[in-house]
């Protein structure tokens, strides 16, 4: 087969899926079945779906701060691009590059969450939008906020990494108002979005580029691992200049 002339022309640009069928000689055969935008709202195991990296960078960024962040408390579990069942008839269940759940302890093994079994729902999703194309992009920015909404997700944030032309992340929150809905989360002062149910900030990093999450209750940035080893070193020499100050 001749190679695509580009990017929009690939069949398989969404993803793909393999399925077994039956030719018309009898034979059966593992097919590879191309992926559609709503397949990404409700993905099945064994699903191949490419990232941009762009999309990578940020996810996998974001959950392991988080992760590291909730690692302390017995209550709170971080998922990864975790397929969760509502329970719901008709309503599509998606795989959301992190969830933080309230409440579920930690356990290993899961591979699909359902949360008829569980019983508890995620206090916070977080999707980091992709732009390889305007279906894609819709999926995040809309069909996901009326699944999230129904649902019931108390809180919703959209990240869009950095892109040309503007260059710089976004950030789009919704919370869930007592009616049902989602209201935007407007930023504070300074730019931050404030999640009540994790008692965290989100926020642009000073030039747009990554993004940066804060603890609430302390109002201090969580620090990356490269951050962390650096406070690490600062702190051992100031220690030893003390040291020796002493001496």
């Amino acid at each position: 087969m001749p190679e695509p002339s580009s990017w929009s022309d690939d069949p398989f640009r969404y993803g793909w899926r393999w399925k077994r069928v039956r030719l018309a000689n009898g034979e059966v055969v593992d097919q590879q079945i191309p992926l559609t935008p709503d397949d990404l709202l409700d993905p099945q195991l064994g699903d191949e779906v490419p990232q941009s990296d762009p999309h990578a960078q940020v996810a996998t960024a974001l959950y392991e701060l988080l992760k590291r962040h909730f690692a302390p408390s017995a209550d709170v579990t971080v998922f990864f691009d975790m397929k969760i069942e509502w329970g719901i008839p008709g309503l599509p269940d998606p795989s959301p590059d992190i969830a933080v759940f309230r409440g579920l302890p930690k356990r290993e093994g899961r591979t699909i969450y359902k949360v008829a079994e569980e019983g508890v729902l995620p206090c916070l999703i977080l999707e980091v939008a992709s732009y390889s194309d305007a279906a894609v992009y819709q999926n995040d920015h809309e069909k996901k906020v009326e699944i999230y909404q129904q649902a019931g997700i108390p809180e919703y944030l959209i990240v869009d990494p950095p892109f040309p032309p503007e260059n710089r992340l976004v950030l789009t929150g919704y919370r869930l108002a007592p009616d049902g809905r989602y209201r935007r989360i407007e930023p504070d002062s300074q730019g931050r979005l404030h999640s009540e149910t994790t008692s965290l900030f989100f926020a642009p990093s000073d030039d747009e580029s990554t993004l940066r999450v804060g603890d609430a209750r302390t109002g201090e940035w969580l620090l990356t691992p490269n951050e962390a080893e650096a406070e690490i070193a600062r702190l051992r020499a100031e220690l030893e200049r003390l040291r020796k100050d002493g001496g």
